[in-house]
């Protein structure tokens, strides 16, 4: 009788399981997140005055949503370990159960003889040894020790894991102070330009126009005429391109800075720019120092030689016999047990035999393993002296080609005062005027482009270096007080004053950072968690 309900209840399950039809996102709600995106990104920031180099690489380490996302992927490095530390406990598990059944379980027994058991009779004795309703509870711990050994050993790993992961993050911060130096120096440029082209647009528009009048009213003869327009739209169409070019580079400046495109800002070397060059006080045999000590990419392959040595370890353990501990207290409601509650203890050892071959080839693997990490240290190590040799060659080459762009600059500006009194005189022709006007104009965007360039390759030295430009602490500080740091830290290196000795750096950082014990017992870190590949 129960039989029948309980199929129809299983089928009804299975069915109504099997019932999930796909749920798309509705307009609206894309509507509204989009709409709150919006609002949100609004509110985050605001600019007050006019940003400077210094302000500009602040908001951007501390708002920038790529910086973000890579402090989030620290945290969750960091939310690993201490799901691995859960790992290395003992199980204790605690159960409680129902049963009933329809009718007893009646059962009868008959001798066994000869291999063969008797037949039941035609009226067999039954007996009953449980009960139809019972309850069961029961408490039962068990420890598996070498599990325990293998979780030590992962949870370190994933601790040199999170330490990775914070040497990510610091790159990602010197890419993007790199990024930031690059484009404010654009912007720079592009603010100061397109308000000196616009008006010679207008100006060779003008003059196309009156070259127009001129031809059909036949005052110069067709031909002539005609190459003077095409001399101006000649120099329109460069100009096109030229304000094209510079559009966009306060855009991408503020994308940056975590600034909504379109947010209003100024930029403060705009109406005053001083184009100091700055220097390079640092020994290259210094430099090269400084950077095997201290870049992100090669502190992370001591990490990875370190998760290397402890896969060796793992994988020993893993041919070691295993030692299984029980124990449990039990509790049965059964009335025809003579003790309903009990406790029991045991121990098993077990152990692959077949292991013992493996030994040889898992120390084959691990010599090779540990080899390998060797080896892709010091190619990471001849990759970043490498970049040093190179950036100091690029910046030793940008010096150069800024005090060429800088001098053909000052000739340009007196050939377009020359052409200027000329055309006054009217011993020259507005087109003259004008051609020189471009030319002034290009001149002056090749020496913005060179400093740029200069202040790009400067700043990329520091960058293969390793320098930090930031405190540790940088998160819990404001813009302003942030700016602040980071210009006088500009100021101490461009003294020739390095930021600490290594082993300042080191110490700080260790008492910084928390330590794989901190990691593996849980202890919170002061340090604010946040973690690109990018460095030519």
């Amino acid at each position: 009788m129960v039989k029948k309900p309980l199929l129809a209840t299983a089928i009804a399950a299975i069915i109504s399981g099997c019932a999930v039809t796909p749920s798309a996102i509705t307009p609206h709600s894309i509507e509204a997140t989009a709409q709150a995106d919006i609002q949100r990104l609004v509110q985050e920031q605001s600019v007050e005055s006019a940003i400077s180099l210094d302000e500009a690489i602040a908001r951007a380490v501390l708002n920038n949503r790529d910086k973000k996302l890579k402090a989030l992927e620290a945290a969750l490095a960091q939310g690993q370990i201490e799901l691995v530390q859960h790992e290395m406990l003992p199980e204790l598990t605690a159960s409680a159960g129902y049963s009933k059944r329809s009718e007893y379980a009646a059962s009868a027994s008959v001798n066994f003889i000869d291999g063969e058991p008797d037949s039941l009779g035609s009226n067999p004795s039954y007996s009953v040894s449980q009960d139809k309703e019972r309850d069961t509870q029961d408490v039962a711990f068990t420890w598996n020790i070498l599990d325990f050994g293998l979780s030590y050993v992962r949870a370190k790993q994933h601790a040199d894991r999170y330490l990775i992961s914070k040497e990510r993050e610091r790159k990602v911060v010197h890419n993007i102070t790199q990024d930031v130096r690059a484009a404010y120096w654009r912007a720079v440029s592009a603010e100061r330009l397109l308000s000196k082209v616009n008006p010679l647009i207008e100006q060779a528009s003008q003059a196309l126009k009156d070259s127009r009048q001129v031809e059909s009213q036949r005052l110069r003869s067709p031909l002539e005429a005609l190459y003077y327009q095409r001399e101006l739209l000649d120099i329109l169409r460069a100009l096109q391109a030229l304000r094209q070019d510079l559009m966009g580079a306060k855009t991408e400046l503020a994308g940056l800075m975590g600034l909504k495109p379109g947010t209003r800002f100024d930029l403060a070397d705009v109406s005053n720019p001083v184009f100091d060059v700055p220097e390079l006080k640092v020994e290259l045999a210094q430099m090269e120092e400084q950077a095997l000590q201290r870049r992100p990419e090669l502190v992370e392959t001591h990490y990875q030689k370190r998760i290397s040595a402890a896969e060796t370890k793992a994988a020993m353990l893993g041919l070691l016999p295993g030692i299984h501990l029980t124990a449990g207290a039990y509790e049965d409601s059964n009335e025809y047990l003579l003790n309903q509650d009990w406790t029991s203890f045991g121990a098993q050892i077990s152990w692959n035999l077949f292991d013992v071959f493996k030994i040889g080839a898992e120390r084959r693997m691990a010599e090779t393993r540990e080899a390998l990490a060797e080896e892709q240290r010091l190619a990471a190590s001849m990759a970043v002296l490498t970049q040093v040799h190179l950036s100091r060659i690029r910046y030793e080459q940008a010096l150069k080609s800024f005090d060429l762009a800088t001098e053909y600059l000052g000739v340009a500006e007196r050939i377009g005062e020359q052409t200027r009194n000329a055309a006054q005189s009217k011993r020259m022709s507005q087109l003259d005027l004008i051609r020189e006007s471009l030319n002034t104009l290009l001149a002056e965007l090749r020496r913005d482009v060179a400093y740029a360039d200069l202040q790009n390759s400067y700043g990329r030295v520091y960058v293969t270096m390793g320098m930090d430009l930031l405190p540790e602490n940088y998160q819990q500080l404001s813009v302003e007080e942030l700016g602040q740091l980071i210009g006088q830290q500009f100021s101490q290196w461009q003294s020739g004053q390095l930021e600490q000795s290594a082993v300042e750096t080191s110490e700080a950082e260790e008492a910084v950072a928390p330590s794989e014990d901190a990691l593996l017992s849980g202890e919170p870190s002061e340090q604010p968690v946040a973690a690109a590949d990018k460095i030519s």
